[in-house]
């Protein structure tokens, strides 16, 4: 699996996970903005479509935050 979508990944289960800690907050509201009321599924969907979109310097700040 190509780094990229390893982290992509991890950065998915991680929210899917802990749907209410900070980092995940911390990344939905760095991706989708403040458009977000609490994490459903369509929130870690819209993640899905959005994350392979975002500069790879992002994704590693998106990355870091959950590690």
């Amino acid at each position: 699996m190509v780094e990229k979508e390893k982290q992509i990944e991890e950065i998915l289960q991680f929210i899917a996970r802990h749907k209410g800690s900070h980092a995940s907050h911390n990344v939905c509201s760095r991706i989708l903005g403040g458009d977000f009321y609490g994490i459903d599924e369509q929130v870690i969907n819209d993640l899905r479509s959005k994350l392979p979109q975002v500069d790879s310097d992002e994704l590693e700040t998106c990355y870091y935050i959950i590690k």
